[in-house]
């Protein structure tokens, strides 16, 4: 047996907690671009489908089997983004012309 018994084990120093600080208030700002977004509905060459794609990103925002699906939900993109715009393309890729 240990130097120790059973009940008579040392007990280890309980260190006090520190004070939980609240972390310092940072100033309420809202990011806001100040150019507005486009969007692009283009054709897919690797599997046929239309995308919907904001201008700069690498991803498609949404996939499409048709144009006119796109089309429609673009729409709502739009709306819900004040100052936004829509540029429709061709099957070839051209800009098409409204």
């Amino acid at each position: 047996m240990g130097i120790f018994s059973k009940k008579e084990a040392p007990k280890k120093k309980e260190e006090p907690k520190p004070e939980a600080k609240p972390a310092p208030a940072k100033p309420v700002t809202e990011k806001k671009d100040d150019k507005p977004k486009v969007w692009h509905i283009t054709k897919r060459e690797e599997d046929g489908k239309w995308q919907v794609k904001a201008e700069g990103n690498e991803k498609a925002t949404k996939l499409f089997r048709t144009k006119a699906e796109a089309e429609d939900y673009v729409k709502e993109l739009k709306n819900n983004n004040e100052g936004s715009r829509v540029v429709s393309h061709k099957k070839t890729g051209e800009f098409q012309k409204k």
